[in-house]
């Protein structure tokens, strides 16, 4: 198959559709204008998207010919809702039976086509080729576990932090690193197989600390992503500042630590 040159590629996606003043906006490397909706803050899950992030996910990067919006650990829904609410099909995966219904709870608030009403597979993401077909996915979009960081307090605030649960199957219940990002490369291997080629994978993480040692979670699940075939096109910061209200000063006076309140967003393709 021959490639497709930068501007037909960009002809493919939705972006192509978007007027100048918002493709100016979306394209400046750091965001710092996306919000939780009170009725999003209401849920309370700890590591929720504001769906302002995966809406304009959606509209920049999802195929003009289609295809399914995946998330292979859907979490409270974010993608999935956003999907419902453009009308596109979409599947998540979803280990925890609360998170499950908070999702639904979301969609219930949601006036969708009831023939794109979102498929949730509760199963392990590590099975995700058991539910969908080779070459159908046209955009997966999605925020792995943090390693296990979500069953400790929240370092730059002090915030309590509930974690995901303990299914085994449950990523975060891996305790050694490796093995950790081993286990992702499973499911992101997985992901490159059901895209479409030239279709988008965005990665939503943060660097981890746990105690003295520094983990550079978005570096090295780059280079897991990278050997199973994907393209690292561009990193987006998603500059989080304004939900940290309570910063304190991390290690003062005896070690200089860094409050992180930045993502990155890690925008991958099948090229």
């Amino acid at each position: 198959m021959s490639k497709q040159s930068p501007k037909t590629m960009n002809k493919a996606v939705s972006a192509g559709l978007m007027d100048g003043k918002t493709w100016l906006r979306y394209s400046i490397s750091i965001w710092d204008d996306l919000v939780k909706s009170p009725e999003e803050r209401k849920f309370k899950h700890p590591a929720m998207f504001p769906s302002q992030l995966t809406d304009r996910l959606i509209e920049i990067f999802s195929l003009r010919e289609g295809g399914l919006v995946l998330d292979p650990f859907m979490g409270s829904g974010s993608t999935l809702c956003s999907a419902y609410r453009r009308g596109l099909p979409s599947v998540g995966f979803e280990l925890s039976e609360e998170f499950i219904a908070m999702t639904r709870e979301r969609l219930a608030a949601i006036r969708g086509d009831p023939d794109n009403y979102p498929r949730i597979i509760q199963d392990d993401s590590r099975r995700l080729q058991k539910y969908v077909s080779p070459g159908t996915v046209g955009l997966c979009i999605t925020s792995p576990p943090y390693w296990d960081i979500l069953n400790q307090r929240r370092t730059a605030d002090g915030k309590p932090i509930r974690n995901y649960g303990m299914n085994l199957r449950d990523l975060s219940s891996i305790s050694d690193y490796h093995e950790f990002l081993g286990a992702l490369q499973q499911v992101f291997a997985q992901i490159y197989e059901v895209l479409i080629t030239g279709a988008y994978c965005i990665v939503v993480v943060m660097d981890i600390r746990k105690k003295a040692v520094f983990y550079p979670f978005h570096m090295d699940i780059t280079l897991k992503l990278r050997d199973v075939g994907f393209t690292l096109d561009d990193i987006i910061i998603w500059d989080r500042r304004r939900e940290y209200n309570n910063l304190r000063p991390l290690g003062y006076p005896y070690v200089f630590r860094v409050n992180k309140v930045h993502e990155y967003i890690l925008i991958f393709q099948k090229k």
